[in-house]
């Protein structure tokens, strides 16, 4: 059965009313996490690879403490928080900075308007991409991957006998 062209299911060892809360959760917490954990490994690397450098690509423009705050950006925070473990270290990084001013509501070393709102921006729309990402894994958690059982091709008839 390992010819060219089958394919077998693999074991499902995880009931699916665990693998989907598992897959969201990896999912949102590393952005691609989640089809990499459903054996999807090309899906799963360039979600990861998109939204990663999407969002720290806006960090590095508008700077942690004006793009990454909570206090005077409540509603892009929380789009923001849709890219998991990357806007909880961004924010950690947003009080490592200057834990004053994080704590006092008021936004230090604040980069130009233009820098800064397009930097939010950024980190928005990567937070509210990984959703997308995340109902997609969670949606392919319920059917199971097909993977080649064999990553040789076919196997070539061998000659017995001959010398």
């Amino acid at each position: 059965m390992g010819g060219k062209g089958r394919y077998e299911l693999p074991e499902q060892q995880t009931p699916l009313m665990l693998r989907m809360p598992i897959t969201a959760f990896l999912a949102w917490l590393v952005p691609g996490l989640g089809h990499i954990y459903l054996g999807h490994r090309g899906r799963g690397m360039i979600c990861l690879v998109a939204i990663i450098v999407t969002f720290w690509s806006g960090v590095a423009i508008g700077g942690v403490q004006s793009t990454v705050a909570p206090q005077a950006r409540k509603l892009w925070f929380v789009a923001q928080l849709g890219t998991g473990g990357n806007a909880l270290a961004a924010y950690a990084l947003h009080c490592r900075v200057d834990p004053e001013t994080a704590r006092s509501g008021t936004v230090a070393l604040v980069a130009p308007w233009s820098a800064s709102e397009i930097g939010v921006h950024y980190t928005g729309v990567a937070g509210l991409l990984n959703l997308l990402v995340i109902f997609d894994a969670v949606a392919r958690a319920e059917t199971p991957v097909k993977r080649r059982r064999s990553r040789r091709g076919p196997r070539s008839p061998t000659l017995r006998g001959a010398s």
